[in-house]
Order: C-alpha cells, then structure tokens, then sequence
C-alpha cells in the first residue's frame, strides 16, 4: 500500500514528512520538486507539494470580448506569466500519483486548500476527489499532524471546496467580464487600449472609501467653544474641564466664564471606583491585522503574511481564522512550559503555571474549521527569525499568555469642583493592580493620571478660568486597519481575501496613502462614473448577498451550480445595461485615466509579473494583437520574483543596474531593506520556488541557456556552491 499525500507548499510537505517518519524520511525530486518516502504504520508513504494553485480558471476559447463564462480550470502556468515552475510540480504530482493506492490531501484547511487539493487531484492526479482522504490540522507540530494522520476525515470537506470554487468563478465572472467591460468603454470613447478594472469586492470596498472621501470633502465646520479651569495643589498645576463639553453660543462661553471667576471654588463631590479589566480575547486575523498596525504599522497584508511563514515553520497556529476561541483540547500548560524557556517570557509563564487552572479568556467569534490564532510550543531558535517575524511572534504570544492571566484593576477618580453654581470636572486614572497588563501592557496604551487627594468641602486655588475656541473635525480617513474592520462589518470579502482586494486597489492606482487612505482623482471617476450608470456593480448589498450564500453552500445548504447560475444571470443583466451605456461611461473615465497614466509615467513606476491579473493578461494580449502597447507589455516583462526575502519577507525581483545594465536580485522593500545577490549574466532566470535546503533562505532559481539548464543557489557562500566550466551551479 503506497499513500500519496498532497502538500501546499515544499516547506509543508518537509514538516509533514519528517512529523509522520518512524525513522528518517528520505528526500528525493523529481523534475526539480523536491518530495519525501517514508514508512509509518506499514505503509509507503510519498509526501508532495504543490506550490498554491496549480490551476485556475481561463477561457476555453480566445476572446476578447464581453460577456465570457465559457471557462475551465487550466495549468496556472497556462493562464499566468511567470509561473512556469508550476509545471515541474505538476508534472510531478502526475508521476508520483501512478505510484500510489491511496490519496490524501494535506492542504492548509480552508476554502483555498479545499480548491488546491481537489484541482490537484482531479487536473493533476487524475484521480475522483471523492476517494481522498482529508487531514485536518491547525498547527504544524508533529503532535498536530500525527494526530490528523491517526484521525483522518474520510473525505475532502466538499462544502468548502464547492464554497471555494464558486467564490473562484464568481470573482472571475465578475472581475473579467467587468474589468473588460471599462477597457472597452475606454477605447470606444478614445481609440486607445488602457487598462482598467473592477471586481466582485473591490469596487463596493472603493465605493465605501469614496463615500468617506466625499463625506471629508463637504465638511464644513462648526465652531465651538470649551471651558477650563487650571487650579493648583500640592506645588501642582491641574486643568479641569466644564461640564458641558461644548458651548455653540460664544456669548454663552463668554458668560460662564465670567461668572465662573467670581467664585468661590470649592471640591462639591468625589467620586472613586475600581473596575476590572478583563485580558484581550485571543486573536482571530482580523484583530492581528488591526492589533499589528497599531503596534508596528504593518499593513494587513504583510501581517498575514508574516504569520503564514511563523504557521508553515511550526511556530504559531493557522492565521487565516476567525475564531477568538482556544481549542478545548488543547494542552496550555505543555505550551506555557515550552514558552517559559524564552527568558522575555519566564516569569509570566511561571506565574501562570502556578496556577492551579488554566482558563483562558475567549472572545464570541467562532470558526468550525479553526480555533484562534495561538503559539504552537515549538520555539524558533536563536537568529531563526527576522525584526518583523520577532514582533508577530512576540504580539501572539503575549496575548495567548494574557487570556490566562489575573483581569487588571483600573481606579478612576472624578473630583467635582463648583464655581458660583458651575461645575467643573476633574478626572483622573491609574492601575492599582497590572493582572495582564504586566504581560501584554506593551501594547495596550492606559493614561495613568494621578491625582492627590481631595476632601468634599476643599476650598480649590483656581489660578484661571479660559476659554478656548475650536471647530468640528471631518470623519477620518481610513486606515488600511480600519479598512478591513470596515468590510468585516459589511460582511464583503473574506478574511483571507480582505488584505488582497486592498492591495489590489493600491496597484490599481484608485488609492494612495499607507497610513491615511485617500481616494485618487481615477478612483473617484471610477466610483461615480458606475454607481451612476450600473450602480449594481458598486453594491454592497449584492456583494454581501454573495458572501451569504457561499457561507451557505460551505454548509452544504445552497447548490454551488444553482449560486453560481443565479450570479452569472444577474451579471448578464448588469453587463446589458453597460453596454447600453458604455461610450458615456468611458468618457467619463478617460479623463481622469490618461491623467493618471501620465502620473504613472512620470514616477517611472513598474509593475511586478506578481501584480498582473488574468484580466489584465487578456486585456493586454488583445492589445498586443492589434498592435498596440508593446512598450507596456515589455515593461510587464522586466521584473521577475524569483522569491521572498529571508530578512524583512518582501519579494525579490531581477533587477537591472542602472549604469552597468548587469542584472541582480534584490528586494522589493528597498530603500529599507538592503538585501541583494548576485545573479549570472546570462541565461534565462526562471522562478523554482524553491529554497536552498543547505542555506535555508535563499531562493534557488532555474537557468536555461540554449537546451542547458540547471539549478543556482543566489548565496555565493552557499557550502555547495561548485565550479564547473567557469560557472557557478548548485546541486541543491
């Protein structure tokens, strides 16, 4: 009995391996993938990886037109440039699954994993998904995955793979058809091919953005006026404010303040409490991705993913969760033990494991397919990770050993002091006992005010009574934080795909500003030229009626073929009334798009082959066949990631030397991160994405001269680095 067992990613598939092996697993490839045999149990076990989505969707015929649904899962290599090392990995799998009896999928367990698992089998394998098995885990320790071995899911969860193909369909019914739809306006109203492009989510997620913008834009604001009192005791200058936080009437302000001076001043009441302060819930990805902003700035995006490679490498559970709950089997006195060994964390885990139980602190939201986000046990070793992988590590700890720590005990204080019948109001603050601030008070920001005594009857020293003129402030702009909380409360999007949608509309060029989001004068058009004309596309409402139903369909309550029937059919009724009105939506657009591509011109700004989509990839070829924008396609082409920095996780991309034009790869986050390698000047540099096992960060890429190929390590200092006819290669 040989068992094939399908992994996500090579790091995966090695962790896996080496957890399930009796003895050692021993590694091998095949056409470059690296893959791992093993015995357990008596059987044959092959362990192998795809590398994310080995297929996607694409058009069964070429068109250029609007509206297509005629489409079907093809090698991603098919649909995408730059990614053609997806073909070796699926040439692999389609070899390695004639050796095998029996299928597993061990993709991470999610609606993409689903997806990934069950097109690997059935494009790949050539095998029914229905005679898989699953293995569910949410942690990658070996505890974890011998237990998912020992447990096995007779089946793939069909609801989450039918969930995730109709979110995969939908999205690019939605995102092709409409984003074809405006390039078409666009040249029917100009004679030119420019890109532009919506989506299923990103356009009611710009349309909330702008109504924030324009919400700025009509501000007008308010005068007001507010009153304080600056009094002293003790040699200390204290400021107390009016009752009445804002006084509209000057005449009014003007006139407590004069009879306020007159006095006396004298303490009329005091009021102190305690409170309890229970510890913050564990985190759900939502929270990370705000608490991590907060904190370090780190946009959503990059906070998602930092904490997919602390998840891969066995150091923290699965991120992609919206659960604020604790597995209940889960052993948190074994995990505080091991944490105790990091000596930032000893006395808090020390003091913890004092305690005679363990409960930890749960907030309300749930999730069937994983718990909330928690160190796994297994510690990183010393200079493992990078600054920024240290601080995720450190915030997801910090707030797994709070939820089992004391509630804190915050005292306020409120001194009420009257001045010829006004009152003014005194408040102070402070922690009277730390309970879980001591472990996660590094981020979290309490005000600690304190004030000296006050006795009821106390004649106060007033040194002066003023008043202040200020105005109303606009809304506030969003931030990319505040962004996701904002569709999270829409109910659009998911919380793997939020972080995405709004990185798109950064590429797109709708947005701009890292800290303070502002709509570009495009995103505006964009938004007001659809919401006139088909306001169905910008719609919140049929974004989240989506997202309902595919929450429906994982539930195995709602046909995907019947969702998926029911999108397609009012897509066609909104795509009719655009072409009614395409030539007017495009004159409203070009405008403002041939602005910003000049903006886009001057700043010499490139795109990544990351960054292109399958619309964009149509769009483009369209215009390439009709002689148009070869200089656009060109400069799509010079950029290729050949992988992710080991130093701050950015990517690295080929580059060219400005005054020697000799090619490098350095990365995507320069000025700030400096990391680069050198790279052979010739040949054709092809992504592997693969990593050197014997460096284990740098990337290793395919080069292709002529009919030689052969594999390079980027570390000139790798140990297996070799000389053979003048060139470098390594056999990694």
């Amino acid at each position: 009995m040989t068992v094939l067992i399908i992994a996500e990613k090579p790091n995966v598939a090695k962790k896996i391996a080496y957890a399930l092996a009796e003895g050692k697993p021993i590694r091998k490839t095949l056409y470059g993938v690296p893959y791992y045999e093993l015995t357990r149990d008596g059987k044959k076990i092959i362990v192998a990886p795809a590398v994310g989505h080995l297929y996607t969707l694409a058009p069964k015929t070429k068109t250029y037109g609007y509206p297509i649904f005629d489409i079907e899962w093809v090698p991603v290599y098919v649909a995408e440039k730059g990614k053609s090392y997806a073909k070796d990995y699926i040439k692999a799998l389609r070899e390695l699954a004639k050796r095998a009896d029996e299928f597993i999928v061990a993709c991470d367990y999610d609606t993409e994993g689903e997806v990934i698992g069950y097109t690997a089998l059935k494009y790949a394998c050539g095998v029914d998904p229905k005679k898989a098995k699953r293995m569910k885990f949410s942690a990658l320790t070996k505890r974890d995955i011998l237990k998912a071995w020992y447990n096995l899911e007779p089946t793939i969860n069909f609801g989450m793979a039918d969930a995730g193909i109709a979110r995969h369909i939908l999205d690019w019914y939605w995102g092709v058809n409409l984003s074809r739809a405006l390039t078409h306006a666009i040249k029917r109203a100009s004679g030119k091919w420019m890109i532009l492009s919506t989506g299923r989510v990103q356009g009611p997620t710009l349309k909330f953005l702008v109504e924030r913008e324009k919400e700025i834009a009509n501000f007008k604001p308010t005068p007001y006026w507010v009153i304080k009192m600056i009094l002293e005791k003790n040699g200390k200058q204290y400021t107390a404010t009016y009752e009445k936080e804002r006084i509209l009437d000057e005449e009014e302000a003007k006139r407590i303040v004069q009879e306020a001076k007159k006095g006396p001043a004298f303490v009329e009441k005091v009021e102190v409490k305690q409170q309890k302060r229970n510890p913050p819930h564990p985190f759900d990805l939502g929270t990370l991705q705000r608490e991590a902003y907060s904190a370090f700035g780190y946009s959503p995006k990059k906070t998602l993913d930092i904490a997919q490679r602390l998840y891969e490498r066995g150091f923290t559970s699965y991120p992609r969760t919206s659960s604020q709950k604790l597995p209940k089997n889960l052993n948190y006195r074994y995990i505080i033990q091991s944490l105790a060994k990091i000596p930032e964390y000893k006395p808090f885990a020390h003091e913890l494991l004092g305690k005679s139980q363990l409960k930890p602190v749960e907030g309300p939201k749930d999730d069937p397919a994983h718990p909330a986000i928690y160190p796994t046990g297994e510690l990183p070793k010393l200079g493992e990770l990078t600054q920024e992988e240290k601080n995720i590590y450190d915030l997801i700890v910090r707030r797994f050993l709070a939820a089992f720590a004391d509630p804190a005990v915050r005292e306020t204080m409120k001194v009420i002091i009257n001045s010829n019948n006004h009152q003014f109001i005194l408040s102070g603050a402070r922690t009277v006992k730390e309970g879980w601030l001591k472990i996660y008070g590094k981020y979290v920001s309490f005000d600690e005010v304190v004030l000296p005594k006050f006795r009821e009857g106390e004649v106060v020293k007033v040194l002066q009574i003023k008043r202040e003129k200020k105005k109303t402030k606009p809304p506030a702009r969003y931030s990319p934080a505040s962004v996701i909380k904002k569709m999270e409360d829409l109910g659009i999007g998911t919380k793997a795909t939020r972080a995405q949608i709004l990185e798109t509309l950064y590429q797109r060029g709708y947005i701009e500003g890292k800290k303070k989001i502002k709509v570009t004068p495009l995103g505006m058009k964009v938004v007001e030229a659809l919401e006139k004309n088909v306001p169905e596309i910008v719609s919140v409402e049929l974004t989240r009626e989506f997202e309902e139903k595919m929450e429906e369909i994982m539930k195995r309550k709602l046909s995907k073929d019947k969702v998926i029937e029911e999108a397609k059919e009012q897509l066609i009724k909104i795509l009719r009334e655009f072409k009614a009105k395409e030539l007017d939506i495009g004159r409203e657009l070009i405008e403002k798009l041939i602005e910003n591509e000049e903006k886009k011109t001057k700043k010499s700004k490139k795109k990544t082959a990351k960054e292109l989509t399958a619309e964009e990839e149509e769009t483009i070829k369209q215009a390439v066949d009709n002689g148009e924008r070869k200089e656009e396609r060109k400069r799509n082409n010079d950029e290729i990631i050949v992988g992710k920095c080991p130093k701050c996780g950015g990517d690295l991309v080929v580059r060219y030397n400005r005054k020697t034009g000799k090619r490098f790869v350095g990365c995507s986050n320069w000025p700030n991160c400096d990391v680069t390698y050198p790279l052979l000047q010739r040949g054709e540099i092809i992504p592997t994405g693969k990593v050197c096992p014997e460096c284990g960060n740098a990337p290793i890429v395919k080069i292709r001269e002529g009919k030689r190929e052969y594999e390079v390590c980027l570390n000139m200092n790798c140990k297996k680095w070799k000389r053979k006819s003048g060139k470098n290669y390594c056999k990694a």
